[in-house]
């Protein structure tokens, strides 16, 4: 599954707004629509505790069959620039 469609339906299940998982994790609410929409991706020091906040394991991320972990660095650096 595509990073940003796990934290949606994730923060959608604990009923949380993208402001209140922005507070959370000290970054905008326009960071948090970043990463649901696929246009940004969370440091990996981030998307640990995301991981751990929304209960889900880094290889369902990495290993997924909608994303390969090539593509999740491809796309970090390309939100880098």
């Amino acid at each position: 599954m595509e990073i940003g469609k796990l934290l949606k339906i994730r923060r959608e299940q604990k009923n949380l707004t993208q402001q209140q998982v922005a507070a959370k994790f000290h970054v905008t609410r326009q960071t948090v629509s970043r990463w649901e929409n696929e246009k940004s991706y969370p440091n990996i020091d981030t998307l640990v505790e995301l991981s751990f906040f929304f209960d889900f394991s880094l290889d369902e991320i990495l290993k997924g069959e909608d994303l390969q972990v090539g593509e999740v660095v491809e796309k970090a650096d390309d939100s880098l620039e």
